[in-house]
């Protein structure tokens, strides 16, 4: 499943590219669709360029625009994000109220970058002015001539100015003239489409997650039970952990260590974030299936070799060893995202350790290896017996796995 964002350059005086807007696609047609509500929009582009990709490569490194509207910042949910290169877009629908006052103060205050769109001046924004690193003004919906008398008044305020809807070199040169710092508009660039390879969400324990979540005392025991049967959620999960907002991240060795570290809050909202994008795709299935039916049998031989401490760390080991097929990355890139520990890394990467040896062995009885299977069971003194019991409950437990996602679909 692909996922699709438009990217529109901003240039400074000297035509360079010095930042870029983000914007929601859902195909390769180059315009916004009309039956995606803002906040839905918003939820899905976040999702795409800090989960499912790396916002650097989308932006080359520069710093990136994106729009929020009124809910989303009142839910705030751009707490959970990094403040590094990203500058919040407050649309024109957001009014100079009281209530936005303190929630724009408090975003100021925390470090964001913040900028307001499709700017009309009135009075009422005069307090607002000292907290916008930038604003942005229309040049069709509002013309130059029309707003000349006021942007003095902005420039006093230590705030940059970006032209919008630059169309041609006319438009470019007055602006210039005006003392714009910053230029947007099709007569430089039209929003070019990035496409991305994104782990896609299933639907069927979305909700539940989400039930269980938003209980005053919710149980990380029955979270980590729902994650560690969708991958698309734990892949999104330790991306989100790893992501430059929070520092000290520790090596991860499991999903319930990383709830853990993230704590009730941050949970909810990461949750929350990922319920409000409706993500609904339809994902490669036999791919999704065979990778969680590899994740399960690592874990069970894992304990089947006694190295019971590992078990969870194999559950990931096998979680993520078919990354680099779903993402079409180079396993090194995927896995430089993710907070994993060295050992979960260098089994998935070079092949080598204990981990990388429980791996093997669940890829060669998953192919019927037989051969491979009586040779490794031989040198590790492993039970045989006991080994295949145990691998028998994992092909059952992914049948009932199967029929409860059938079910809840």
């Amino acid at each position: 499943m692909h996922f699709y964002t438009a990217r529109q350059p901003i240039l400074n005086r000297r035509q360079r590219v010095v930042a870029y807007e983000l914007l929601f696609r859902d195909s390769y047609k180059n315009c916004f669709p009309v039956d995606v509500p803002d906040k839905v929009a918003t939820a899905k582009l976040l999702v795409n360029s800090f989960l499912s990709m790396d916002i650097e490569d989308m932006t080359d490194g520069k710093p990136a625009l994106i729009n929020f509207p009124t809910s989303l910042l009142k839910e705030h949910l751009v707490h959970i994000l990094p403040y590094k290169n990203l500058v919040i877009e407050v649309l024109e629908t957001v009014e100079p109220n009281d209530d936005n006052f303190a929630i724009l103060k408090q975003l100021f205050d925390s470090g964001y970058h913040l900028a307001l769109d499709d700017f009309i001046y009135s009075p009422a924004w005069d307090r607002f002015l000292p907290l916008f690193k930038l604003i942005k003004i229309d040049i069709v919906a509002t013309p130059l001539d029309t707003i000349a008398h006021i942007l003095p008044k902005l420039k006093q305020k230590k705030t940059r100015l970006l032209a919008e809807k630059v169309e041609t070199q006319a438009d470019f040169l007055h602006a210039k003239a005006l003392g714009f710092d910053y230029f947007q508009g099709y007569f430089f660039y039209k929003p070019e489409i990035v496409k991305g390879n994104e782990v896609e969400l299933s639907q069927p324990f979305l909700m539940s997650i989400y039930t269980e979540v938003m209980k005053p005392s919710f149980s990380y025991r029955k979270l980590e039970a729902y994650f560690t049967q969708d991958m698309d959620l734990s892949y999104k999960l330790l991306r989100f952990v790893n992501s430059s907002y929070f520092s000290h991240v520790k090596d991860i060795i499991s999903l319930k260590q990383a709830m853990i570290f993230l704590g009730e809050n941050q949970l909810r909202k990461f949750v929350c974030l990922i319920v409000m994008a409706q993500l609904n795709p339809d994902k490669p299935q036999i791919l999704i299936q065979n990778t969680m039916l590899r994740a399960r049998l690592c874990e069970v031989i894992a304990k089947v070799m006694k190295l019971n401490k590992l078990a969870d760390a194999a559950f990931l080991t096998g979680l993520f060893s078919t990354l680099d097929a779903i993402l079409d990355k180079p396993m090194e890139k995927v896995l430089h995202s993710l907070p994993l520990a060295p050992e979960i890394n260098n089994a998935l990467l070079h092949q080598q350790g204990e981990l990388a040896e429980c791996l093997a062995l669940a890829i060669a009885y998953m192919q019927g290896n037989w051969e491979f299977v009586s040779e490794f069971v031989s040198r590790n003194h492993i039970n045989a017996g006991e080994l295949t019991r145990r691998c028998n409950q994992v092909y059952l437990w992914l049948s009932e796995y199967q029929r409860s996602s059938s079910s809840k679909a």
